[in-house]
């Protein structure tokens, strides 16, 4: 085996090896464990590649982020559409041809740039203000992406950065062109209103069989249930390894007489207390209760009755056993100052005042070898583990990936054993099924389609799985009686969006041929017809759609009142009459300055976009849309 690593030392192999084990905060410009396949490649820019992997790492890095962001408010399954799909692709074009021109005009984002502001970033320091790694590892866990991927994501800003001040030079505005904003923005529009909801007439709406059956076959592909796969797998995890390491109690002993001090119990101190909150009646009910103590009453039975801690108050104050560091300074302080049996004087805290007693001591003391002995055989064998779980990653490694097709002989010569998940889909499934990157693999080209052994999956730093294709469940159109309530619905919303349409644009028609005051029009329909005076084109209460269609319509003329149907909420509508177009004074507008910025922002986005759609004309993009339309969740 030493000869068949040698061999692959400086190539893909010990990659893999060494990854295993190396925490991914060290990994500086290290990348991903293999190297990029021929059958990687999901698109080029120029030349430059855009890999299936790095794709579906971005993308499941930004789905994970929007579920943590809105939680149950998004379905996953929203993702795993052609849409999104290309959306995320077409960004990450853009991302790349950034990048390209920004080298071209002389700045290049290196890794040095990248590491040093990785190095420098607040979140990554200590107390000291070093950067430290375990910060940076902890982040990288938190947002469930690699080195790799924020280090792409950092050059991807810095790029950005540059473009941006490329064209800070050229997003200049002149006054005549801030007065004009101002005019606009400032503006106000005052409107009469009838909103027709679709919900009106969903009631009396039916369906036929007939139209239920012909939108099902019409729109089949709405209807399929998900791809499914099922994987055999073997997996090794460090915790596993770790308990299979024999540690006999004449080296656990060892160990405990060499390192006594470790496992020293600190001090404890058994106390009662009595909290009194801090107002204006707290002098006198400490001095109460103090009197009552001196007289010999019960501790315990004034707790109870003046206490304002509801975690102890009910058990006389009883706050259990208490070690350095349990408490606040102040409260600590006191208590580990007293001797035992004795009550303190009131000591003011930010939760109030306690009136401390201290009931019994518990020195600090090293515990006998038997008490420690479980944890220091587990302490040994996590130290091993790094070192036995590395040998035998390696082992494994080397008999996947010389077998190619099949796990049996792998298993046979580690001792590990095969298992095979369920059938899961793209959405996940139990167990290692739910996890994001097992899924990944179990769909990836690699796997599914060419049959292949997987490369290394890293669940964790100190789990990895390799698996090979067991079973695929193709896509199939689901019965017509498992999708017809939702069929039914669909259908029913819109018929009914249609009749809130068509009726709107009836009282729109009835108010232009006749002259009609919209008001007996909603009176005629049994609508409410409501008045908005001073309506801004930014920040109304109104629907956003209502607004936009608002300050679309012409500026009402004399003898005529511009009216137009537009969408309101959803598929509701609004019959809207424009009353009046409110102008602003501009030698009264105060902030005329920050109108000019925003003006300049929205010149620069708008050069931004041009460029983009300039520099996409001028690129040779291909893509792989065989690859693009796997789904990747």
């Amino acid at each position: 085996m030493l000869t068949w690593i040698r061999k692959k030392s400086s190539g893909l192999f010990m990659t893999i090896v060494m990854g295993i084990l190396i925490l991914a905060f060290a990994l500086w410009g290290v990348g991903d464990y293999f190297a990029q396949s021929s059958n990687d490649k999901l698109a080029t820019v120029n030349g430059e590649v855009i890999s299936y992997t790095d794709f579906t790492s971005q993308f499941n890095n930004y789905k994970q982020n929007m579920i943590s962001q809105f939680g149950d408010g998004i379905d996953p399954s929203y993702f795993d559409t052609p849409v999104m799909r290309r959306n995320f692709l077409e960004s990450m074009i853009n991302n790349e041809l950034v990048k390209q021109v920004a080298k071209d005009n002389g700045y290049t984002v290196t890794a040095a740039k990248i590491r040093s502001m990785i190095e420098e970033a607040p979140a990554f320091k200590d107390e000291n203000g070093q950067f430290d790694k375990s910060l940076y590892a902890a982040f990288l866990t938190q947002t469930n992406q690699s080195a790799q991927l924020l280090q792409m994501k950092l050059e991807d800003e810095e790029s950005g950065r540059a473009l941006n001040g490329m064209l800070d030079v050229t997003s200049f505005v002149t006054p005549f062109e801030t007065e004009k904003m101002a005019s606009l923005n400032k503006q106000t529009r005052d409107i009469n209103y009838i909103t027709i909801t679709q919900e009106q007439f969903l009631e009396n709406i039916e369906l036929t069989d007939e139209e239920i059956e012909t939108y099902y076959n019409d729109n089949s592909a709405q209807y399929m249930s998900e791809e499914q796969v099922s994987v055999n797998y073997i997996e090794l995890n460090a915790t596993d390894v770790a308990q299979s390491i024999d540690i006999n109690d004449a080296t656990a002993l060892e160990y405990f007489e060499s390192n006594k001090e470790r496992f020293r119990k600190p001090e404890q101190r058994l106390a009662s207390h009595i909290l009194v909150n801090n107002n204006d009646e707290a002098e006198s009910i400490l001095k109460e209760i103090q009197e009552k103590l001196a007289a010999g009453e019960s501790f315990a039975e004034l707790a109870e009755a003046y206490s304002q801690d509801p975690g102890s108050a009910s058990s006389g104050g009883d706050l259990g056993w208490v070690s350095p560091e349990d408490m606040v300074k102040e409260f600590e302080d006191t208590l580990f100052s007293m001797t035992a049996g004795t009550v303190s004087e009131p000591v003011e805290t930010q939760f109030g005042f306690h009136i401390i007693q201290l009931n019994e001591i518990k020195p600090s003391a090293i515990p006998v070898f038997e008490a420690v002995k479980n944890d220091i055989v587990q302490e040994l064998q996590a130290v091993d583990s790094e070192t036995v779980f590395l040998e035998r990653a390696s082992e494994l490694a080397e008999q996947v990936l010389d077998a190619q097709a099949g796990l049996e002989g792998a298993a046979e010569a580690t001792g590990l054993q095969v298992q095979t998940t369920e059938l899961f889909a793209r959405s996940g499934g139990l167990g290692l099924a739910s996890e994001q990157t097992f899924i990944n693999a179990a769909f990836s080209p690699n796997v599914k389609e060419d049959l292949m052994n997987s490369e290394v999956v890293n669940i964790t730093d100190t789990h990895v799985v390799f698996m090979h294709l067991n079973e695929v469940k193709a896509a199939e159109l689901k019965p017509l009686d498992e999708v017809k309530d939702l069929i039914v619905t669909t259908l029913k919303n819109q018929k009914a969006a249609e009749q809130a349409r068509s009726l709107a644009e009836q009282i729109a028609e009835q108010y232009k041929a006749e002259g009609s005051d919209l008001s007996e029009l909603a009176a005629e329909h049994d609508l409410a017809l409501e008045t908005a005076y001073a309506v801004p084109r930014t920040g109304s209460t109104l629907p956003f759609n209502l607004v936009k269609g608002l300050y679309e319509m012409g500026r009402p003329e004399a003898g005529s009142t511009p009216i137009e149907v537009l969408d309101s909420n959803g598929s509701d509508v609004a019959v809207v009459e424009l009353l009046a177009v409110n102008d602003v004074d501009l030698t009264t507008l105060e902030d005329i300055k920050s109108e000019s910025v925003q003006l300049a922002r929205n010149i620069k986005t708008n050069e931004q976009q041009l460029l983009i759609q300039a520099l996409r004309e001028n690129a040779t993009v291909t893509v792989n849309e065989d690859m693009l339309n796997q789904s990747i969740l």
